[in-house]
């Protein structure tokens, strides 16, 4: 399992996490921020971006951990959907392909003409 980064300051993170809701805590301990996860539902890799009070959290897509079209967060994502993962293999291509707003919003609205 990997961790892609460090929370430097453990004690100041644990003072902090003490202070919030008895739900966050939880999400906190079972899902910490420093952690790279797979999205059981896509595949994705994703970060953590934000705990819910509603037991679910938001993540990150990004092409740092995937070949994706646009970089974007997802919300309402359970716990359970996810999983930790590895880093991605240093030979697997990454990248984010579309990251001017115009040609996301042309891209998604193609989709939407489909319909």
């Amino acid at each position: 399992m990997a961790k892609f980064r460090e929370i430097v300051d453990q004690k100041g993170w644990r003072v902090w996490v003490e202070s919030l809701p008895p739900v966050i805590q939880e999400l906190c301990t079972l899902l910490p921020p420093d952690r790279l996860y797979r999205l059981k539902t896509t595949g994705l890799r994703v970060t953590l971006f934000s705990y819910g009070e509603n037991r679910t959290v938001t993540v990150e897509v990004t092409g740092k951990f995937n070949m994706v079209m646009f970089n974007r967060r997802v919300f309402g994502i359970r716990p359970e959907d996810l999983e930790e993962c590895d880093l991605p293999a240093k030979d697997e291509m990454l990248g984010t392909i579309l990251t001017e707003r115009q040609d996301i919003d042309a891209y998604i609205d193609s989709f939407r003409e489909k319909e």
